[in-house]
Order: structure tokens, then C-alpha cells, then sequence
């Protein structure tokens, strides 16, 4: 690029050198370069293709009626936290459940599904110590003489052998038999190798 004042020069203009300085400086001050002036254009063109832009996508919107937008989207919000809500339900049922039959299990319930049937579940759902009024709950039933039979006990096991005619016979003074043949007033049974 041509200095200003070469280009004067070519045209027959010159100025004295103790002039040029401010005469530079008037012209930086009413002139700008080519540089600067595409510098300028560039940014108004990128204004213009933003201006473009958003003018598109309002226009997207000018039909669109603002209060039915907000009535969706409140709409919206509803749905969800109702969704929520619905699956924060399911997983507190889902743990209540599983905390019964633990209990069931832990107080060796014989059949889960009715000893749960017949416990208070609405009561126990609401409790503040579920866990704690669960097991008591079960203990009660595990004691009370209608539904005991429902658990199994640690009852010791009965030992002896049984005959098909149902008799009874086990170790100790002469089992079952020899006592009977006593009630009876039949003398005691031999014994092979007597």
C-alpha cells in the first residue's frame, strides 16, 4: 500500500515536511484506511447475517399463542413430577414388600403370602418405624395360638420308628409297646435271643 504522501507526489501535490504530522493526523481523523473499511464491512455483514437469523426464527414463532405455550409447558411439569411421584410410590411399595417378607422369613413364616394377607398392611405402610412395628407385628402372630401354626417352631424332633398299624416304638424303659402290653395286663414281649 501506497504512503499518502507518495501518492500526492504523483499527482503534482506536495507537502512541506514540517506540515506532514498534522496533516497525517487530520486525515486518520476524517479518513480510514481500505483495511479498516473491510475490517467494517466484514463486521456489518456478520450483523446483518445474526439480524437475518433471529429474524427466522422469531418469524418461527409468530403465530405461536404465548399463553397456550405457558398452559403446555405447565401441563408439562404436571405430567412430570406426577411421574415422579408415581415411581417414588412403586419404589416405597416395592421396599415395604420386601421388608415384610424379610420379616416373614426372619420369623420362619411357613406360607409369606398369607401370613402378609392377614397383618394390618395400610397400618404398617404409615408407621414411622416400619421395621420395628413389622416384626412386632409378626412376633404377635408367631405367639398367638390362632396363627402360630403359620410359623415353624424349633420343636426337638421326635425319635423312635413307626410300624404301619401306628405304634410307636423308641429307646428308653422299653418304649411305647412295652407299656402298652403293661396297660393291656399282657406279659412283656420276647426279645429274639433270649
Amino acid at each position: 500500500m501506497k504512503n499518502i504522501f507518495e501518492i500526492m507526489k504523483e499527482f503534482g501535490l506536495e507537502v512541506p515536511e514540517d506540515k506532514q504530522k498534522d496533516f497525517e493526523k487530520v486525515m486518520l481523523e476524517n479518513y480510514k484506511t481500505i483495511s479498516d473499511y473491510d475490517v467494517q464491512t466484514k463486521k456489518l455483514e456478520s450483523a446483518e447475517d445474526k439480524v437475518k437469523t433471529l429474524t427466522e426464527s422469531l418469524d418461527k414463532f409468530k403465530d405461536v399463542d404465548v399463553d397456550k405455550l405457558n398452559e403446555d409447558i405447565g401441563t408439562l411439569k404436571k405430567q412430570l413430577e406426577d411421574r415422579d411421584k408415581e415411581l417414588a410410590d412403586q419404589l416405597a411399595e416395592r421396599d415395604f414388600m420386601d421388608t415384610l417378607k424379610e420379616s416373614v422369613h426372619a420369623a420362619k413364616g411357613k406360607d409369606t403370602e398369607k401370613i402378609i394377607r392377614l397383618l394390618d398392611v395400610e397400618a404398617l405402610k404409615t408407621s414411622k418405624n416400619q421395621k420395628e412395628d413389622i416384626a412386632a407385628a409378626i412376633k404377635a402372630m408367631a405367639e398367638d395360638d390362632v396363627t402360630k401354626g403359620m410359623f415353624h417352631t424349633d420343636e426337638p424332633e421326635k425319635t423312635g420308628t413307626a410300624n404301619v398299624i401306628g405304634g410307636i416304638t423308641g429307646s428308653g424303659s422299653g418304649g411305647m409297646d412295652a407299656q402298652m402290653r403293661v396297660v393291656m395286663g399282657l406279659p412283656p414281649a420276647e426279645t429274639k435271643g433270649e
